[in-house]
């Protein structure tokens, strides 16, 4: 428990200062967007190179942890369009917002922090492997279906060449791939350059979670109550749940790396789902209801999560 309590402690401590900070207007939104960016674009990519660099990493590529993960995601992002279509009598645009709030978390700005603490540089390559696909996978395939929805005169061929734009260019993807070419040549970072890229690692956290909850400011309840309690439903418990059983009896992964996926899958929903709602202008309520009530119900499945895996032992 009190090992529990160290870990969720600093996490959400330090997301509720930077929510009352935001709230009180002593850190303004522009502020928490560069903090967010310094994060995405700098921090965690040096992170990155210097953390896989040197980290042992699978022999064999690990198609059973992507498999964990990323069937669950795909079947309840299907079953989100299909519950809004069905149940709630939503648009197409709607039910494409819908899925994607079904199965979309905070995976830096609050996974990252929350693996680190948990499980030390050990759950770094693990998670990242599933992060290397987690932003390129769902951004692209709702830019897709929301472009296709909204009948653009954009051929299949920008979309596709937008994807592997927005993939060669993306800070992380390119942290990773540095990393894991200095760890194929057995390239270690000099003294001054490790040093660096350690104190930038060192920012991850505190700026990570600062930022997200300045960021949740922003949201808050503005209708959509009831398809909104049924996405949280989802995104915090059905989701991860599914990737544990999928991961344990199923394809028997490690328990650590179990963990670490069903941690991922258990991520509150993320801010990119208000933002692309806003981008459409699509479920706008439902958006903004889902993030904040996913990520005020997440303080208590979150912790849960931990409390049973301490008792399963990581």
């Amino acid at each position: 428990m009190n090992t529990v309590i160290n870990i969720a402690g600093p996490i959400f401590g330090i997301g509720l200062l930077g929510y009352v900070a935001a709230r009180r207007g002593w850190f303004s939104a522009k502020a928490a967007e560069g903090l967010a960016l310094f994060v995405f674009d700098w921090a965690v990519p040096i992170m990155l190179v210097r953390v896989f660099a040197s980290a042992p990493l699978p022999e064999s590529f690990p198609w059973k942890l992507l498999a964990a993960f990323y069937v669950p995601a795909c079947f309840f992002y299907a079953l989100g369009m299909f519950v809004a279509n069905r149940y709630f009598q939503r648009h197409y645009l709607d039910q494409v917002i819908t899925g994607f709030a079904y199965t979309f978390g905070n995976s830096v700005l609050l996974g990252l922090p929350l693996i680190l603490l948990t499980f030390g540089e050990a759950g770094t390559v693990p998670f990242f492997i599933l992060l290397s696909l987690h932003g390129l996978s769902y951004l692209s395939a709702t830019t897709i279906l929301m472009e296709l929805g909204r009948n653009r005169a954009q051929s299949i061929t920008k979309l596709i060449s937008g994807t592997v734009k927005g993939f060669i260019s993306n800070p992380i993807i390119l942290g990773l791939i540095t990393g894991l070419i200095l760890n194929q040549l057995q390239i270690t970072l000099p003294g001054p350059l490790d040093k660096i890229a350690e104190y930038m690692q060192m920012a991850v956290m505190p700026c990570a979670l600062f930022s997200l909850g300045a960021a949740l400011n922003a949201y808050g309840i503005v209708g959509q109550l009831s398809q909104s309690v049924v996405a949280v439903l989802v995104k915090n418990i059905a989701f991860p749940a599914l990737v544990w059983v999928l991961s344990v009896y199923v394809l028997e992964l490690p328990t650590v790396w179990a963990m670490i996926a069903t941690l991922l899958a258990a991520q509150p929903a993320g801010i990119n789902i208000y933002l692309f709602a806003q981008r459409y202008q699509a479920a706008q309520a439902l958006a903004t209801t889902t993030v904040f009530l996913s990520n005020v119900v997440g303080i208590a499945t979150l912790t849960v999560l931990l409390l049973i895996f301490e008792k399963i032992g990581w």
